[in-house]
C-alpha cells in the first residue's frame, strides 16, 4: 500500500459500534484514557474480559473528558440500572467478536506510515502523543480540545508532514522502498512487509 492509500484511509473510515455503542473517531483523547486506565486493548498484556471492551466502548463513544467522565460514573439510580441492563447483555455476547470490533475500529482510524529504522537507541523523553499534539497546536494555532478529538491517524500524518516541510526530511519509507521490501519479502517467503 503506498504512503498516500495509508493517508487516505486515515480520512474515510466506516461508522464503528461495539457493544450497541456508536463509536467517535478513535483520537488521542480516547488513546490517552485507554492508556491511563491500563486497558488491556492497549497497554497491558492482561486478558481482555468483556467489561475491558465495555470501558473501552465507553470512552471512545465520547468527544469530550466531561462525556467520558459522565458515562464512566452513572449519577443516578435510572442510569445505574440502564448499564447493568446493559452489562448484563453484553455478558451473553462472543468475547471475541466484540474485541475484534473494536481493534477493527482502532485499526480503521490508526492507519500510520512505516518509519525507517534508526541504527540509535534513544530514550523517549517526551511522550510522543503530547509531541504530536502540542506539534500541531504550535503550527496550526488549533486549541488542545480541537487536537485531542482528530483521528489520531490524523494528527500523526499531519505532524510529519509539517515536518517535512519545515526540514524537508523525513524518516517515512517511501513508496519504491516499500515496494522494494515486499519484492524482497516475497522472495524470501516473508509475505508482504
Amino acid at each position: 500500500m503506498t504512503n498516500a492509500a495509508i493517508f487516505f484511509e486515515t480520512l474515510v473510515n466506516l461508522k464503528h459500534e461495539v457493544l450497541g455503542l456508536e463509536l467517535k473517531p478513535f483520537c488521542v483523547l480516547h488513546l490517552l484514557w485507554l492508556q491511563h486506565i491500563g486497558s488491556p486493548l492497549f497497554v497491558t498484556s492482561a486478558p481482555v474480559k468483556i467489561e475491558d471492551v465495555e470501558l473501552a466502548a465507553i470512552i471512545c463513544s465520547c468527544a469530550t473528558n466531561e462525556e467520558i467522565l459522565a458515562k464512566l460514573t452513572p449519577r443516578n439510580r435510572w442510569q445505574r440500572f440502564l448499564r447493568n441492563r446493559w452489562h448484563r447483555r453484553n455478558r451473553r455476547q462472543d468475547l471475541a467478536t466484540a474485541v475484534k470490533s473494536f481493534l477493527a475500529y482502532q485499526d480503521d482510524f490508526c492507519s500510520l506510515p512505516q518509519f525507517a529504522s534508526k541504527e540509535q537507541n534513544r530514550d523517549e523523553k517526551l511522550p510522543w502523543l503530547l509531541l504530536y499534539a502540542a506539534g500541531l497546536i504550535k503550527a496550526t494555532g488549533w486549541d488542545l480540545v480541537k487536537v485531542l478529538t482528530l483521528p489520531l491517524g490524523q494528527v500523526i500524518w499531519l505532524n510529519i508532514s509539517l515536518g517535512y516541510l519545515e526540514s524537508g526530511e523525513t524518516s517515512v519509507i517511501s513508496d519504491r522502498e516499500r515496494a522494494a521490501m515486499d519484492a524482497l519479502a516475497a522472495l524470501t517467503g516473508g509475505g508482504t512487509a
